[in-house]
């Protein structure tokens, strides 16, 4: 990847440059100031070489970069770096499975077991409670033998299948419908329902449903280790011992598949994320049905519903993928979105970096709605 070097003081006046994102008027100066003051303190207690983050209300927005792509290096993000999103995938693939429920393709309570006839109480699990991460279904990293491999291996193409298979192996958290647990392999098994009832990969579903609809032409769904130019190197200190730490740039990103293996930019997901919260791709129906909470998962302002959360009113979701973290979220009654970057997986103070720097920008703009930022 070939980048120019900035100086400090050029760097600053890049950042000055983002202050007001194309498409949308500058925040107010005073709340400009205290976004930029309250993003630098909180990011020197992370352990990100770079983050890329903005804040919008209604028409208006903010924008602005931190640190560098390449560890050790000055060489500054932009807005228009690609980076791995991690489990926001997840909001994509729920939203293919409630625009087919709203088709008639599918319904929220059906079991799963035409689909997978041979797992574990098939015929009691439904697509509602694998959205909702009420299946009791474990997660396929549970499996030491995966992990492993994984972590030695890092650029194995995986099946989906293969992964599956390694989660329904491992035992249930609880009978289905009867608890949270927050299980990869579920998101796994949506895409492949969605893939049986159409005739169509994930990757062609997410194009033709959501790609291609809002634009998002930074946004890809991978078939390789690569990520289109321009993009930021992501670091992990995951299995590793020690304070070393792995560049997982070109990892693949396969195993997460449906669950977490997408590409994005933050201008993409800002638009995301205000289709997410709104519905705009949904039925006001439909999206009622996603924003119902499994409830057990409410806990301290916090609740998990169809495929996305909901933290003291914002709906939201975090993902993190080896090098890469990520948080979208959307606060409904004030029209304000809020999309963190981050080029690592490394957690400071037993926290990833971007829910603990979206629960700062939101402190400024929404003192009356604080997220507790947690993953």
């Amino acid at each position: 990847m070939r980048r120019a070097l900035l100086l400090p003081a050029l760097v600053l006046a890049l950042i000055a440059v983002l202050a007001a994102p194309a498409g949308a008027a500058p925040l107010g100066k005073s709340t400009a100031a205290k976004l930029e003051s309250a993003l630098t303190k909180a990011w020197a207690k992370t352990k990100a070489p770079g983050v890329i983050a903005g804040v919008w209300i209604g028409g208006k927005g903010w924008t602005a970069v931190r640190g560098s792509t390449v560890k050790g290096k000055h060489v500054t993000p932009t807005l228009a770096d690609h980076t791995r999103i991690g489990s926001v995938t997840k909001t994509f693939t729920g939203t293919v499975i409630l625009q087919l429920v709203e088709e008639g393709k599918l319904k929220l309570d059906q079991t799963i077991q035409q689909w997978f006839p041979t797992a574990p109480e098939a015929s009691n699990i439904t697509i509602r409670e694998l959205g909702d991460m009420s299946s009791g279904i474990n997660t396929y990293t549970a499996d030491p033998a995966l992990d492993t491999r994984y972590f030695d291996h890092p650029q194995t193409i995986w099946k989906t299948d293969e992964a599956i298979e390694a989660g329904l192996a491992e035992p249930r958290k609880f009978p289905p419908g009867e608890g949270f647990f927050y299980s990869d392999t579920n998101t796994l098994m949506l895409g492949k329902i969605a893939e049986a009832v159409t005739g169509k990969s994930v990757g062609t579903l997410l194009r033709e449903r959501i790609f291609q609809p809002l634009d998002l032409k930074g946004t890809s769904f991978p078939a390789t280790t690569e990520l289109p130019v321009p993009f930021w190197n992501g670091y992990t200190n995951q299995n590793i011992k020690g304070t070393k730490v792995r560049d997982s740039t070109h990892w693949s990103p396969s195993l997460a598949g449906a669950a977490g293996k997408m590409i994005s930019t933050l201008p993409d997901l800002h638009r995301w994320t205000i289709a997410l919260g709104t519905g705009s791709l949904l039925s006001p129906a439909i999206q009622k049905q996603r924003l119902k909470p499994n409830p057990y998962s409410v806990a301290g302002g916090r609740e998990y519903l169809f495929c996305l959360g909901r933290d003291h009113g914002w709906l939201s979701h975090t993902g993190d993928i080896p090098g890469y973290n990520t948080t979208v979220a959307y606060l409904p009654k004030k029209k304000a979105a809020i999309v963190v970057l981050a080029n690592t997986d490394i957690e400071a103070e037993e926290a990833l970096p971007t829910p603990k720097l979206f629960t700062t920008l939101a402190e400024v703009v929404t003192p009356g709605n604080v997220p507790t930022g947690t993953h």
